[in-house]
């Protein structure tokens, strides 16, 4: 049924996520707008952007949730992460991300992920033979503006690099392209800032800072958040089986492919720790965006079909009652 409509390939069933993503974020149509200084200079735009309207920051979550979602459904059959094409992420990472999340939709790292999967596609588009030296550029420029929302995001350059090295054969100038690239970003912002007054611009303050956690400790909160792990742990294992399963018996292309995602997978996780250590909390779209395509290893098979859609449903009551059971 619902695991089922997603496994399937046919790009209608995405039409879903019209219907899906508002129920699941209706609350966050209300939750007040509070800006968050520091923040960096693409957020700090949205920010004047949304602060005329309450229901704005909730909208624009929406928008960015549904266009997340389907970039990574695209990026897993582009690049043939599975085995077969379907869009089970871009119906676990809204699930996922509403599971995880509290207070509001809309914060900085969601904001800049979609550029990071675009850079991941350009990255994952290379081959083994002919000029790369285009993508991996068009790749640090993307992950320079996604950093421009969400300062960590530059920490995965490293993604690149490690795309490269099991991609290509060793050329210093296609490790050196992208982060040339991110600088280059970072050079352009710095002169605008300085040319619009802006003269102390400070990228690492906006990482330290409170992250919103939501609800009391305690109670049902407590409750979901268990609940939540006694789902995903299951899943996870059997995902990770699967996953095991179809790295074995790919071809080296495909090999090359998964490796990149297990390192953006490490380099989110790294990220993870880090700002979690800061902050005392992390963005859940940092969570959701991996654990969206790597769960959907565990949903994809029909030889018992009827646990998927007991994780699916499960999944679906706890993204519900994170959202509206406060």
């Amino acid at each position: 049924m619902l695991a089922g409509l997603f496994r399937s390939n046919q790009p209608g069933v995405l039409l879903a996520l019209l219907v899906l993503v508002p129920l699941l974020f209706g609350p966050t149509l209300w939750v007040p707008f509070v800006a968050a200084p520091p923040v960096m200079p693409l957020t700090a735009v949205l920010e004047l952007m949304l602060a005329g309207a309450p229901w704005a920051q909730g909208l624009l979550g929406m928008v960015l949730v549904m266009a997340v979602a389907v970039q990574l459904t695209v990026l897993v059959n582009n690049t043939e992460l599975m085995e077969r094409r379907n869009h089970l992420p871009a119906f676990l990472f809204p699930l996922l991300l509403a599971a995880f999340s509290r207070n509001e939709l809309f914060d900085p790292a969601l904001a800049g992920m979609p550029l990071v999967i675009l850079a991941l596609r350009r990255t994952w588009s290379m081959t083994s033979t002919g000029a790369v030296l285009g993508s991996l550029f068009d790749a640090g420029i993307l992950l320079g503006l996604a950093s421009l929302f969400y300062v960590p995001y530059v920490f995965l350059v490293v993604v690149v690099w490690a795309s490269a090295s099991v991609i290509r054969s060793f050329q210093w100038r296609e490790y050196v392209v992208p982060l040339l690239a991110c600088i280059l970003v970072f050079y352009v912002a710095w002169a605008v800032q300085r040319l619009m007054g802006h003269v102390h611009w400070r990228p690492l303050l906006t990482i330290a800072h409170p992250v919103a956690q939501g609800g009391a400790p305690g109670g049902p909160i407590e409750l979901q958040r268990i609940l939540l792990y006694a789902v995903l742990g299951p899943v996870l294992l059997v995902a990770g089986i699967v996953f095991a399963r179809v790295y074995q018996r790919s071809v080296m292309r495909e090999k090359n492919l998964r490796s990149s995602f297990l390192a953006f997978v490490v380099a989110l996780g790294v990220l993870i720790i880090l700002v979690g250590f800061l902050n005392k909390g992390f963005p859940p779209v940092l969570l959701a965006t991996p654990l969206a395509v790597f769960g959907g290893y565990a949903l994809i098979g029909t030889r018992r079909a009827w646990l998927s859609e007991i994780a699916a449903f499960a999944l679906l009551g706890l993204a519900f009652w994170a959202q509206w059971g406060r």
